[in-house]
């Protein structure tokens, strides 16, 4: 799982239909997921996009619009993505017909969704919901906030590797400053940890003594690295109420237990408190926030380092 939803729109006038896209986008936001749309414009180039195994295991939905103009209509095109796929799920929509469900039914098709072209927010909500949900409970959720962790780790090593590439000498120096003072703590702390299992007398005493450079190190350098520079101070607020309010709790998924009681699973923290699917969607829209914010803090180094060479 991930935190995109992605989705092919078979129309050939997008812009007819983006205040439906916007609001569709602002439904899955407040899940935790970023809406993702390709536009196919003709039924040729939406076989072009259903060609592709690779593009193809992506597209989470598919919206088909009934009337491209001359030519083939788009329940001919329900026909070649179900042929691709037998199992995507599919929202048929029109802003002229109502006899869409009859033409679904004419040509023997499955899985496909009628909707009018005003209505269709709440009914790709609706199937997102059903989409989702199944795979989506507590237990799977701690997937994908580790995943999104994961991603997040990696753009601040992007971010972190383009400061220092622009960065002068003077400014490299104070990175290493920085890493030596940081390696300086660590050696302490495993000096204590290792007397510490020393002195042990249950091995229940050794589930808490890990301590490495770890991936929170690197956001701290990347933020004092950037803090140096006396520019996007906006953003090193943002990383360090990431690391005070987003991290504890995306740990907390490390160490839980899952409970299970016939058909439903519960996750306990170490406090033995159960983790809410609420909890867990309010996680995942944090997660996106700032998922978003790395991704435009890399671009903006990235153009900032363009500009210098």
């Amino acid at each position: 799982m991930r935190l995109e939803f992605n989705i092919l729109w078979v129309e050939d006038q997008p812009g007819a239909v983006k205040a439906q896209m916007d609001r569709i986008a602002v439904l899955l936001r407040k899940e935790g997921f970023k809406l993702q749309t390709q536009f196919a414009t003709t039924l040729d180039e939406a076989k072009t996009f259903l060609a592709s195994d690779i593009y193809g295991d992506h597209i989470d939905l598919v919206l088909m619009d009934y009337d491209f103009g001359a030519g083939p209509k788009g329940d001919d095109g329900l026909v070649e993505v179900r042929h691709k796929f037998q199992y995507k799920d599919i929202v048929f929509y029109s802003a002229q017909t109502s006899q869409l469900l009859e033409k679904v039914m004419s040509k023997q098709l499955q899985g496909v969704f009628c909707s009018t072209r005003n209505d269709l927010p709440d009914s790709v909500y609706g199937v997102f919901e059903n989409l989702v949900k199944k795979v989506l409970d507590i237990d799977h959720a701690r997937g994908i906030v580790m995943g999104a962790s994961s991603d997040i780790d990696h753009l601040v090593n992007q971010c972190l590797l383009t400061t220092f590439n622009a960065s002068d000498n003077v400014a490299r120096e104070a990175t290493f400053k920085f890493v030596a003072a940081r390696m300086k703590e660590i050696r302490s702390t495993f000096e204590k940890t290792a007397n510490a299992i020393d002195q042990v007398t249950h091995v229940q005493n050794l589930f808490d003594k890990h301590a490495v450079y770890t991936s929170i190190d690197r956001l701290n350098l990347l933020r004092k690295s950037l803090t140096a520079t006396g520019q996007f101070a906006p953003e090193c607020e943002s990383m360090k109420e990431y690391v005070s309010k987003t991290v504890p709790k995306r740990n907390d998924l490390a160490h839980v237990r899952v409970v299970r009681e016939g058909f439903q699973r519960k996750l306990l923290d170490r406090n033995n408190q159960e983790l809410t699917a609420s909890e867990m969607k309010a996680l995942r829209v944090s997660l996106l926030d700032h998922f978003e914010k790395f991704e435009a803090l890399e671009a903006a180094l990235q153009a900032s380092l363009q500009k210098a060479a």
